[in-house]
């Protein structure tokens, strides 16, 4: 029970009392005066008729007594009159019974009103002749006194209930601040820091709101410092200090990862662009020079990566005059269109007085056939070396001796697709994220998509979805996706386990997505608290409103939502703050190996602190061996998810 009630009960309480009180003392009042209103009219009724009575007396006129007997009697204000002799034996009397009407038995019962008598004597002449006995009859009493009774009732009770709503106003409006120091304690745990500009006119109240909004500012700005320090932590490891970009050890971290996921690399290429006599330029005409030719490099390439390739790229700054590109799941066609329109935009440099000659640097490219990692970057470096030879601002491709992946058309491409999209002909293995302590508990798991071939063979995601997505097929996929698994959870086939869904970053902006996972989850509520959602960072950011939303959507379902590969770019932190995120899953780049990285260990432990201040859960991806599992333990990573914790199988 709030404060504000339990004041509104004292206070109606005590009104209570008070009414009840005042309503008995005056009903008692009435009933006094009712007393003595009854016996002052049967003694002056007695002695008035003793006194008419005495000439009739002297006369032994015994007629006219019975007549002035009745006459009185019948008003009906009386319940006796008794004319005695002087023997005490009635002469003439009228009795009436005791009826009270519209009065309530149990008001007669509760208020008795006693019956007074009135006594006069009756003389003849000098003589005492006899007495006369009157009684006022009750019944106007108790009448009276019942309708006054209800009125000062309704009028207490009115008053009653107007001073108990004027007093809970007043409560209200003197409390409130602590109805909104107490919104603002709630959008603390929900990671919200909202201030109160206005301060109660109250000291008390007034201090109260002040620290708490000392406290608000305190626990935010801790909060920044510690997104700011983590940030500042991957910014020395992991970005070059000059252009920004990644790093070589961020490069050779997410190209090892990359290459040991088949649910993210299945085909890719590699292109390295390097300046053409860097190291000259920079003896000519200074580091400053230099560090502007840089700068001007990563514009171009920005610009290009921006239009052509999208979220499943990331750029890197090896060395000096050497710059990486990491195209994932392209065709050897795309990759070599995108290194093309790079060189054709390199003479921007010179234009812009940044180079000395048009020829400003030369692109090698590599496509990925499953080499391991030195091999791949062996054949992008030699294209390069190839490229230098051929002419300014030239690409050049590297003939891999390996087989050649097959690939499907265009056109049967989106055949194929299509049919899988209407025949729902799609495989879901489950693959299971583990609570990273002695037991083997299972926080959820996670969703993985497969289709079936026309020659019968599961194809993974990261095989079709990039063609999905120029197609533009992906929303309706990630719909097919998520109808199959709520199906399944309406069906009970998973017991009590979480099943979590990627979605992809196109589906955020769809609102025809939005409004039918909205019905879905509405037709089965039980459904809806067993199944959980998943965005990659990388992509997801640039649409943080509609995340927002479609957070704030599972929420309402009583769903929950996680970040997948969480630290593969270089956004911010400062969103974890106010996106409200049950879990987040750290990238398996900062993952493998991870026992014997003391610069990964410090991130994934920041990471932790400030998730764990947030009620953020924090899982692991890519955990392969016991020794990373052990150290992910001590860096206190909530849950791990992995090949070395379980593979993915149909289920």
């Amino acid at each position: 029970m709030t404060l504000l009630r339990q004041l509104t009960a004292v206070i109606i309480a005590l009104f209570l009392l008070l009414f009840a009180g005042t309503v008995a003392i005056s009903v008692s009042d009435a009933r006094t005066y009712l007393d003595n209103q009854l016996k002052t009219i049967s003694q002056d009724t007695a002695t008035s008729l003793g006194l008419s009575l005495s000439q009739d007396f002297a006369e032994r006129d015994m007629i006219l007594v019975d007549s002035k007997v009745s006459l009185i009697f019948d008003s009906g204000y009386y319940q006796e009159v008794t004319v005695a002799g002087l023997d005490g034996k009635p002469l003439v009397q009228r009795l009436a019974p005791a009826r009270i009407p519209d009065v309530p038995a149990w008001f007669v019962r509760a208020l008795p009103i006693e019956t007074p008598r009135g006594q006069a004597l009756i003389m003849a002449g000098w003589q005492q002749a006899g007495t006369i006995t009157v009684a006022a009859n009750p019944a106007s009493a108790y009448a009276t006194l019942w309708t006054s009774s209800v009125k000062s009732f309704w009028w207490f009770f009115a008053v009653l209930v107007i001073t108990s709503l004027l007093a809970m106003l007043a409560l209200r409006l003197i409390l409130r601040p602590l109805h909104l120091v107490e919104a603002q304690a709630r959008a603390i745990c929900d990671r919200e820091y909202p201030v109160q500009d206005k301060l109660p006119w109250t000291l008390e109240l007034r201090s109260v709101v002040v620290a708490m909004n000392r406290m608000t500012r305190k626990i935010k700005a801790m909060f920044d410092d510690q997104a700011d320090a983590m940030e500042r932590l991957r910014t020395d490891s992991y970005r070059h200090a000059l252009t920004g970009l990644a790093n070589r050890r961020y490069f050779d971290l997410q190209l090892q990862q990359l290459l040991a996921s088949d649910e993210e690399f299945h085909t890719g290429a590699l292109l390295l662009f390097e300046l053409k006599e860097f190291k000259a330029l920079n003896e000519r005409r200074g580091y400053t020079a230099g560090d502007e030719l840089l700068r001007g490099a990563v514009h171009v390439i920005d610009e290009v990566v921006q239009t052509d390739a999208g979220p499943d790229c990331f750029v890197a700054h090896l060395a000096g005059a050497t710059f990486a590109l990491v195209l994932s799941n392209v065709s050897e066609h795309e990759a070599i269109a995108l290194g093309e329109r790079l060189a054709a935009a390199l003479p921007q440099l010179h234009q812009r007085g940044l180079a000395d000659s048009d020829d400003v640097g030369h692109i090698g490219l590599a496509m990925y056939r499953h080499q391991s990692v030195s091999e791949f970057l062996s054949e992008a470096d030699t294209a390069l070396r190839a490229a230098q030879t051929k002419g300014p601002n030239t690409i050049h491709v590297h003939v891999s001796r390996g087989a050649a992946v097959v690939a499907l058309t265009a056109t049967r491409w989106s055949e194929f697709l299509r049919d899988v999209i209407e025949r729902k002909n799609i495989v879901l293995h489950l693959q299971p994220v583990l609570r990273n302590s002695g037991e083997r508990t299972v926080l959820h798991y996670e969703t993985l998509l497969r289709v079936t071939g026309e020659d019968g063979q599961l194809i993974p995601a990261v095989v079709f979805v990039p063609m999905a997505k120029r197609l533009g097929l992906i929303r309706q996929i990630d719909r097919l996706v998520v109808a199959e698994v709520l199906t399944r959870l309406q069906q009970r086939r998973y017991g009590e386990s979480i099943v979590a869904v990627n979605l992809f970053p196109a589906t955020l902006q769809d609102p025809g997505f939005i409004t039918w996972l909205d019905a879905a989850l509405r037709a089965d509520p039980v459904a809806a608290k067993r199944i959980a959602f998943e965005v990659p960072e990388y992509g997801a950011l640039d649409h943080i409103e509609a995340l927002r939303t479609l957070v704030n959507l599972v929420h309402r379902h009583g769903g929950q939502f996680g970040m997948d590969h969480f630290g593969r770019g270089f956004a911010s932190f400062g969103y974890l703050a106010t996106l409200k995120l049950d879990y987040l899953k750290i990238d398996g780049s900062f993952i493998r190996a991870i026992d014997t990285q003391r610069d990964n260990q410090f991130l994934v432990e920041a990471i932790c602190k400030i998730a764990h201040g947030l009620d953020v859960q924090v899982i692991a991806e890519a955990v392969e061996t016991d020794a990373e599992r052990a150290m992910l333990a001590t860096l206190k990573v909530d849950g791990v998810q992995g090949y070395g914790i379980g593979m993915p199988a149909g289920m």
